[in-house]
């Protein structure tokens, strides 16, 4: 997504209604009244119409309250992620707020809106919406005395519980029912449309059921199983050599055994211990282990070249058992990358600390090994800091405060009193449990605050902490931590539409702030994960400093020989590196955070022993996609964290019933994730974001940087979740699996069917679709589950179908996930079989897993 620079101006709009109400205050009572009679609706009315990308929708609002909505005296505050440009009518004002905020106000031509009338406000804002998530919840009145009164009928909750599907989840949200509505852009043809039963069918169509299947996933380096099995009773032990104590005890809690240390038994023993690895003639000292289950000796053994190797084997060994029945197997395996990494973002709507301890223990099971926990951003600041407690007091909830004193703004549809979702942090303890649930799991945790830029909570927590000690007299403290130049004037927009979310990278207290924040996580970790990373995020920084006083007399007199404002981003990058590398850690970054007009930051001003970038923005089209190997071949680690692949933040499908953003590709489904391609990054090109098809060619021709000249420097994958659009544990849950399993499998496992741009190795697209086969299969059986079993809401798929010759023909991109279909449009339902095929002339169809379903999909 592109910034651009705009001020922050009152939008004047007009309305025709006739309305002969006279105009007085709202009371607290009518106030009341009104937040619950009444009924908004949203309703996108055009996203295609001309080729400057912007879009018209419109707001209803129907009185249906028994008191009347007065002419004067009112204000209502809503959350939306576009920039709103101009309104049709001049009886109501718009105020862009900050951030994702605006505010409606009446002019002096509205005369109010009595019970039974409806004023209707068309506008055109910046882009497009074509999904219902871009639309944000809990829309409120704001009384001239500051009273508030949350619009029920924009709720996200029914029976106070948010919905998994957007669509029980905005009622409020119209529609998309026409090609204008879900399709993009002006005089650039939209290729997407919502994919319909059939779509979904020719897309699945190369996949069948194999049956009796058996393996594990992520796909070891070799494996072998057989036919008979082994029975694990009490009557077995778990034995272990000297250092794999946890991990025998953590199979010894799986099988309800017991643990013990080596004996001499010979039969019905789990015995884990040391062993030297070797795969392709080549000794593997890191995360590697060999597994045999020998049913014809009773007895399983683990060799592991270290503790990390030993908890995989037991990974392998769960996947494999059924109950307590396990196959004769041999394991030997050890990771492609070093880095198998998850992003969490936890800011823009928290992830609870119980939330976090079940990822863990899924990604564990998938042998992920980097938990990337963002813990700041603009609308939040998630981990308690003694030394700064306004961060957690204020930064970490939101609530109707224009002036961001006691809790940030609703950004993001939090509402006036802000939600469970919106509110929350770590406390010290709650880190320190999750540092140590991922130490058991060989998880390292990689705290991000991201800085300058996507730093308004910090910012604001801060100003409140200045104006605590300035009102007690005591300057010195009061600037101690100050991050913005109070006569600063610079104006900026920032992707999210913030306009004061920079830290001010010429002052000494930011700086102090910086080394207070690394010292406290220090701290945090020490004793139980000493901390190895520092993040700092560094990404999306939107034109800030400009007309800063304090950096203009920082630029006119300094010792680092910096005279522009262009220069100030690696000056800071230079500063947070020295502050990082004092306390002994690694330095890592968004890959914008390392460059500046995509010209890499010189390595060796950089401080720290490793930094590495997380290479996202890949965008085929925009022309950057060659960031990754700029950055590794100056000398970076690089971690693969591309959003056109590994943003779960995105739908599965292009139809706006579906979650998500969709800035990068217009969908990401578990197949693309599970088809990327290390090794040939251009290789991996497919389509734009309108969906017309791109060859690897066409991005080799548009990049600066054309070649991989320092693989090694490649450190492995990782997916991100953002959660602007996800608010409860389920929703997460279904944005991060299956696609998570995807990732897992491409960042452990090297197939045979990837391109090598060093070699010129192409693609085997036939023998990917082969492998995926197995890997859905296996996907289906083994793992969603398990997932079920544990409570957790992966994305059910809607399955494809087609009537052929009045047979009912279904699948699905897991082979073997269970399809019903109804013939009585929904009364009943029936379980697919597709030996036993039904004949009808139409149907509905859907996944199930226990008592959850997906969408519906009609066939005819």
């Amino acid at each position: 997504m592109k910034s651009g620079v705009f001020k922050n101006a009152i939008l004047t709009t007009a309305i025709s209604i006739a309305l002969a109400a006279p105009a007085f205050a709202v009371t607290s009572q009518a106030l009341t009244q009104l937040g619950n009679g009444i009924d908004l609706t949203y309703s996108v009315i055009d996203n295609t119409q001309d080729e400057w990308r912007t879009f018209r929708s419109e707001i209803a609002i129907k009185n249906d309250s028994t008191t009347a909505l007065p002419a004067t005296g009112w204000s209502l505050y809503f959350s939306h992620i576009r920039m709103i440009r101009e309104l049709a009518t001049d009886t109501v004002n718009v105020t862009h707020v900050n951030g994702d905020i605006f505010k409606l106000e009446p002019t002096t031509t509205f005369k109010g809106l009595e019970p039974g009338q409806t004023l209707n406000i068309e506008f055109t804002a910046d882009a497009w919406q074509v999904a219902k998530t871009d639309v944000m919840p809990n829309w409120y009145l704001v009384s001239e005395t500051g009273e508030t009164a949350l619009i029920a009928s924009t709720s996200n909750q029914i029976n106070g519980v948010v919905p998994v599907k957007p669509s029980e989840e905005l009622p409020f949200v119209s529609e998309f029912d026409s090609a204008e509505k879900w399709k993009r852009y002006g005089g650039i043809t939209d290729y997407y449309d919502p994919f319909t039963a059939q779509d979904r069918f020719n897309r699945n169509a190369d996949l069948n059921i194999v049956d009796n299947i058996k393996g594990v996933i992520p796909t070891p380096a070799e494996i072998q199983v057989g036919t008979t099995d082994v029975t694990i009773d009490s009557s077995w032990v778990v034995v272990f050599s000297n250092g794999y104590q946890d991990q025998a005890e953590f199979i010894a809690n799986q099988f309800g055994l017991t643990a013990v240390p080596w004996t001499p038994n010979q039969s019905k023993i789990i015995h884990v211990g040391w062993g030297q690895i070797t795969i392709d003639g080549q000794s593997k000292w890191e995360e590697a282990y060999d597994l045999t289950v020998l049913p014809s000796a009773e007895r399983i053994d683990i060799k592991a070249a270290d503790a990390a190797g030993a908890l995989y084997a037991a990974q392998s060994l769960l996947q494999l058992a059924n109950g307590n029945l396990i196959p004769e197997a041999k394991i030997t395996d050890a990771p492609r990358f070093g880095y198998r990494g998850l992003s969490i973002d936890a800011v823009r709507n928290f992830r609870s600390k119980a939330s976090l301890l079940e990822l863990l223990d899924q990604m564990s099971a998938l042998k992920l090994n980097k938990l990337h926990l963002r813990l700041s951003d603009d609308e939040a600041w998630r981990i308690e800091i003694p030394e700064l407690p306004e961060l957690a007091e204020i930064g970490s909830k939101r609530c109707h405060d224009p002036k961001e004193t006691n809790c940030l703004l609703p950004f993001l549809g939090a509402g006036p009193e802000g939600t469970a979702e919106s509110n929350g942090f770590y406390t010290q303890d709650d880190y320190k449990e999750i540092l140590s649930a991922a130490k058991a799991l060989n998880i390292e945790v990689i705290p991000e605050v991201d800085m300058p830029g996507h730093a308004h909570a910090a910012i604001k927590a801060m100003e409140a902490r200045y104006e605590k000690f300035a009102e007690q007299g005591d300057l010195v403290k009061a600037n101690e931590y100050l991050l913005s130049d109070p006569n600063d004037t610079t104006e900026y927009l920032s992707v999210q539409m913030f306009t004061d979310n920079a830290m001010n990278v010429c002052m000494e207290p930011t700086y102090n702030f910086v080394d207070t924040v690394v010292t406290s996580l220090v701290k945090l970790h020490q004793d139980i994960q000493p901390l190895k990373t520092f993040h700092f995020g560094g990404d999306e920084i939107a034109g800030a400093w400009k007309d800063s006083p304090i950096c203009q007399a920082f630029l006119a007199d300094n010792n680092y020989g910096i005279s522009t404002v262009d220069e100030l981003s690696q000056h800071f990058v230079e500063r947070i590196s020295a502050i990082s590398a004092n306390n002994n850690l690694d330095l890592g970054g968004w890959e914008d955070g390392l460059m500046h007009n995509n010209k890499v930051y010189p390595r060796g001003q950089i401080a720290n022993k490793k930094v590495s970038g997380n290479a996202w923005q890949n965008i085929w089209e925009w022309g950057v996609a060659d960031r990754a190997y700029n950055l590794a071949n100056n000398g970076y680690g690089v971690i693969y964290n591309q959003a056109t692949h590994f943003y779960f933040d995105h739908p599965y499908e292009p139809d706006p019933q579906e979650r998500g953003y969709y800035w990068a590709p217009r969908f990401t489904d578990t197949r693309k994730s599970f088809g990327f391609m290390p090794e040939d990054l251009y290789a991996n090109a497919d389509f734009t974001r309108a969906g017309a098809p791109l060859t690897k060619q066409d991005v080799l021709d548009a990049a600066t940087v054309k070649t991989l000249d320092n693989p090694e420097n490649v450190l492995g994958l990782q997916g991100s979740v953002w959660t602007e659009t996800i608010r409860t544990e389920a929703q997460f849950e279904g944005m991060a699996f299956p696609r998570t399993i995807g990732l897992a499998e491409r960042a452990w496992h090297k197939a045979s069917w990837e391109a090598n741009d060093a070699s010129g190795k192409m693609v085997n697209d036939a023998e990917r679709n082969t492998d995926y086969n197995r890997f859905a299969n296996l996907v289906a059986k083994n793992i969603l589950p398990k997932l079920e079993a544990e409570g957790i809401a992966f994305n059910l798929p809607v399955p494809g179908g087609i009537i052929d010759a009045g047979i009912l023909k279904a699948n699905s991109p897991f082979p073997g996930l269970t399809i019903e279909y109804s013939i009585d449009n929904g009364q009943t339902w029936l379980i697919y079989d597709e030996k036993q095929a039904p004949s009808v002339s139409q149907a509905l169809i859907r996944s199930v897993s226990d008592v959850r379903t997906s969408r519906i999909a009609s066939v005819r």
